[in-house]
């Protein structure tokens, strides 16, 4: 792990692996020396926190991801997997390979652990070692192939991160308030207008006759008020278009009415939308939403999480009461409750266990990805049950998030690496390990250049739709490395939990087709 994270780090060509040198360096090691390996434990308890950290995170816009992109997405992973499926029958029956060497090759080729194991399953005895060393041979460059393609095509296409990520509405943007005067006569209540205008501003206070007050629902806006008004200047432009005239001056001086950043740590304000927190705040206003290096308008249907910081305008001897509702203790964001942690990792341990029987006596599993990825994306979706927060602090998310890679590729690593010296020494595996270079390479063209230059999907979103049709963080992670934004994330658990089915099945279509 140290090792690996060192040399992931330095930057060749303008290109660095990051994380995922930790897999290649613990091929090396296990290689060199047959006898360093971890614990199949480490591997479990890595891969199963990585993807159950990004579920959580990724879990509010799953649902909503399904009914706009996730049809698209995920029908460009299954279509990607099907067609690589036909190439790996036409190579493995053009050069003679044997049936139990070409599914493990393919599941190598599409770096699916989980296909590999229904593959062994589904033969006798005497066969299972031949999918195993296919799959050590072609998995390295099964990872390495996909990371160079998308590294390759990002600059062949040009590709903008920043410039995607504003255009996808991910992009970080600097909130402003501003003074609006209002000249309309015909305006709803003043906390329906952001909603009913399509704003994404909040009204944060309202200056009448030298007072000023926090609008309460069926409060109506008369010519003259003067709105403060939070957004980014896109939508404060949109705003002044539709309500008046933005007015010079600070929004903040010389006011009765505070504002102050809370920390959330009162697990009683996590989990809820925020329109229902709204009598807990009687008189004061949420505003803004800061999580992670976000700032976010706080918009009625949002829900707070532990660790967010919000601003909140209250009266100025209120403001004191906003900060106790809240919590806005560091140490009790730092000592979180891990109770969730531990139930929602072992519920998905246990989903992940779940046999579905398949033709043939095989039975299809999500495993130690997709039980935990599955049961996460559910568990970020609901919030809370109950008394219980399965979110976590978003700090702590990432530590666990980065801790979980590295044990993974560690382990991972050092278990292919044994099989892959031994594999080595017989001059029929460059044949093996060429041919999973080009499924390997084909399967990335598909997705990179059919989903970003034809179906027009952001490079970055459609780089995670690959690192999830792929079912391999480590290209996840390479991927959020170069671009620095949510789209990688957002396409990867689109298309992972279909795709991590897709491939166990396809493993087994091919095989039977060449048997």
């Amino acid at each position: 792990m140290a090792v690996g994270l060192l040399l992931g780090r330095i930057r060749i060509f303008g290109f660095r692996l990051g994380v995922a040198a930790v897999l290649f360096v613990g091929l090396a090691f296990a290689t060199i020396e047959p006898d360093i390996t971890i614990p199949p434990l480490i591997y479990v308890i890595g891969l199963s926190l990585f993807v159950y950290t990004i579920g959580l995170e990724a879990g509010p816009g799953f649902i909503t991801s399904l009914r706009s992109t996730g049809v698209r997405n995920n029908g460009l992973a299954l279509g990607a997997i099907a067609a690589t499926t036909a190439a790996a029958w036409a190579l493995i029956t053009l050069f003679d390979v044997n049936a139990a060497t070409g599914a493990g090759l393919l599941t190598g080729a599409l770096t699916n652990t989980p296909a590999m194991a229904a593959v062994v399953e589904s033969l006798p005895a005497e066969l299972e070692g031949f999918p195993v060393v296919a799959y050590s041979l072609t998995y390295p460059l099964g990872v390495l192939m996909v990371i160079l393609s998308i590294a390759v095509l990002s600059s062949v296409f040009k590709v903008n991160h920043a410039k995607e990520a504003e255009e996808a509405g991910v992009a970080i943007k600097e909130l402003y308030g501003r003074r609006l005067k209002v000249i309309r006569d015909d305006l709803p209540a003043i906390t329906n207008i952001p909603g009913l205008f399509g704003l994404h501003v909040i009204i944060s206070r309202v200056e009448r006759d030298g007072e000023q007050f926090i609008p309460e629902e069926g409060d109506r806006a008369e010519p003259g008020d003067i709105f403060t008004v939070v957004g980014d200047e896109d939508e404060l432009a949109r705003a002044e278009k539709l309500i008046g005239d933005i007015l010079p001056g600070d929004p903040y001086s010389g006011e009765e009415l505070h504002f102050r950043r809370i920390f959330v740590s009162n697990e009683d304000m996590v989990g809820t939308p925020l329109h229902r927190l709204r009598q807990r705040f009687n008189g004061m206003l949420i505003t803004r939403i800061r999580r992670g290096d976000t700032d976010l308008v706080a918009e009625p249907e949002m829900t707070l999480q532990l660790g967010d910081r919000v601003r909140v305008v209250a009266p100025a001897d209120r403001i004191d009461e906003a900060t106790r509702t809240l919590g806005d203790s560091y140490k009790r964001i730092s000592d979180f409750n891990i109770v969730p942690l531990a139930v929602g990792l072992a519920l998905g341990i246990f989903a992940g266990m779940i046999e579905f029987p398949l033709p043939g006596g095989a039975a299809l599993k999500l495993g130690n990805a997709g039980g935990p990825l599955m049961v996460a994306l559910v568990l970020g979706a609901l919030g809370r049950t109950g008394p219980l927060v399965w979110q976590v602090p978003y700090g702590a998310n990432l530590a666990l998030r980065q801790l979980g890679i590295t044990m993974f590729l560690a382990a991972i690593g050092t278990t292919a690496g044994a099989g892959f010296r031994t594999a080595l020494s017989d001059p029929a595996s460059l044949l093996i390990i060429a041919v999973g270079a080009v499924l390997t390479l084909l399967i990335s063209l598909i997705v990179l250049i059919v989903g970003h230059r034809i179906l027009g999907i952001p490079f970055g979103e459609a780089a995670g739709i690959l690192a999830g049709t792929q079912t391999h963080p480590a290209v996840l992670s390479y991927v959020s490395e170069s671009t620095r934004n949510e789209l990688p994330a957002m396409g990867y658990t689109s298309v992972y939990p279909i795709s991590m089915v897709g491939k166990i099945i396809a493993a087994q279509v091919l095989l039977f087709v060449l048997m």
